[in-house]
C-alpha cells in the first residue's frame, strides 16, 4: 500500500477513536447526569447523594466508592438495606459528578481523604460510620487514623490497605503518564474499556453472577469519560505507595475496623489486605466469605448491614436527628 494511502487510512481509524471516544463520553454523561447535591469546596465541587431515614434513626453512614466507580455503586446496592439511617454517598475527586479540584496531585489518597473530611465536618458533623471499597480502603484508613473522633467504626469491603507484590496493570501507568496520558485514553482506554465492558464487570463479580441491571445502577459507564479515567488511572497508580507508607500505622487504629472480603477475590487479595488489617487493628475484626468474589455488598449485604448496625449502636446518631 503507498505511503499516502496508509498516512490517510491512519488519520481515518485516528479520527473514528476520537470521535467514538467522544461520544461515548457524551452518551454516559447523558444517561447518568447528576442526581445528588453539589458542595463547594475550594478547588471544585463535591457530588455527594444523601438517603434520609425512614423511621427511628439509627445513625448515619458514609459510603466511599473504589476504582472505576461511582457513588451509585454502593448506593444502590446497600442504599435500601439501610434504611434506618442517614446515608451519603460520596463521588471521590474526579469519579462520577465530582471534580478533580487539585488536578493530578488529588490522586494521593490522603489529599482524597482530607477533601472528603472537610465535605463531611460540614454536611454530617455527627459521628458516622465509614464504609469503603477496594480502592478507597487506603484512605478510608488514613481517615479512621487522622479523625478517630468521627467515626464509630470503619467497614472495609475487599479494602486495598497493604502493599502487594506485582504492581499494577501496565494500562493504569499508560493512562496516568502526563503526556502520553490522554492521547492513550482517547485513541485506547476509552474505547477498550467500553468494547471490554462486560468482561471487566463480570470478572469483579466471580465466581458470582453479576447483579442484574448493574452496568445501568451502578451508573458504570461514567468511566468511560476521559477525563474519569485517567483520574481513575492516577489513583490507581499512585496507590501501591501510599498504602506501602501508611501500613505500618495501623497498630494505631482507635476505631473498631471490621474486613469483609471474599475467599475467591482475584482483585484484592483477601490474605494481604482484609486478613492483615484485621489482625493489625487493635478492634479489627475479619469476615471471609465463602465463594464471593471482589463484590461482597451486593453477595452478601446483610453481612455488611450486620456490622454497620453493630458499630452504629442502638441509639447513635439521635442527636442528629432531634
Amino acid at each position: 500500500m503507498p505511503t499516502r494511502a496508509l498516512l490517510l487510512l491512519a488519520i481515518l481509524v485516528v479520527a473514528g477513536l476520537l470521535a467514538r471516544t467522544a461520544w461515548l463520553s457524551a452518551e454516559a454523561a447523558r444517561l447518568h447526569p447528576p442526581k445528588g447535591t453539589f458542595l463547594a469546596l475550594p478547588g471544585g465541587r463535591l457530588h455527594y447523594v444523601e438517603r434520609k431515614p425512614s423511621g427511628e434513626m439509627r445513625g448515619t453512614v458514609v459510603l466511599v466508592h473504589g476504582a472505576s466507580s461511582n457513588h451509585a455503586d454502593l448506593l444502590a446496592m446497600l442504599g435500601p438495606e439501610l434504611s434506618h439511617y442517614r446515608v451519603i454517598a460520596l463521588d471521590r475527586p474526579g469519579h462520577g459528578w465530582s471534580d478533580r479540584m487539585e488536578g493530578r496531585a488529588m490522586a494521593d489518597p490522603a489529599r482524597q481523604a482530607a477533601v472528603l473530611m472537610q465535605a463531611l465536618d460540614r454536611i454530617a458533623p455527627e459521628r458516622f460510620v465509614l464504609v469503603a471499597h477496594s480502592l478507597a480502603g487506603g484512605l478510608s484508613a488514613r481517615i479512621a487514623l487522622d479523625r478517630p473522633e468521627r467515626l464509630q467504626g470503619l467497614v472495609l469491603l475487599g479494602g486495598v490497605t497493604h502493599p502487594w507484590p506485582g504492581g499494577i496493570a501496565w494500562y493504569y501507568h499508560a493512562a496516568s503518564w502526563p503526556v502520553v496520558g490522554p492521547l492513550f485514553t482517547w485513541l485506547i482506554g476509552v474505547p477498550a474499556s467500553d468494547a471490554f465492558l462486560r468482561y471487566g464487570v463480570e470478572s469483579v463479580f466471580a465466581p458470582k453472577p453479576v447483579t442484574p441491571g448493574y452496568v445501568e445502577t451502578g451508573e458504570v459507564r461514567l468511566l468511560l469519560r476521559p477525563a474519569t479515567f485517567q483520574a481513575n488511572a492516577q489513583d490507581v497508580a499512585a496507590t501501591l505507595a501510599f498504602v506501602s507508607a501508611q501500613a505500618p500505622r495501623y497498630g494505631e487504629l482507635a476505631v473498631p475496623v471490621v474486613a469483609i472480603t471474599g475467599d475467591s477475590d482475584a482483585i484484592v487479595s483477601p490474605v494481604i489486605h482484609s486478613a492483615s488489617i484485621a489482625r493489625e487493628a487493635p478492634q479489627g475484626r475479619f469476615v471471609l466469605l465463602p465463594g464471593v468474589g471482589h463484590m461482597p455488598h451486593h453477595a452478601a449485604p446483610e453481612i455488611v448491614v450486620a456490622a454497620i448496625d453493630q458499630l452504629a449502636g442502638p441509639k447513635s446518631g439521635l442527636a442528629w436527628a432531634r
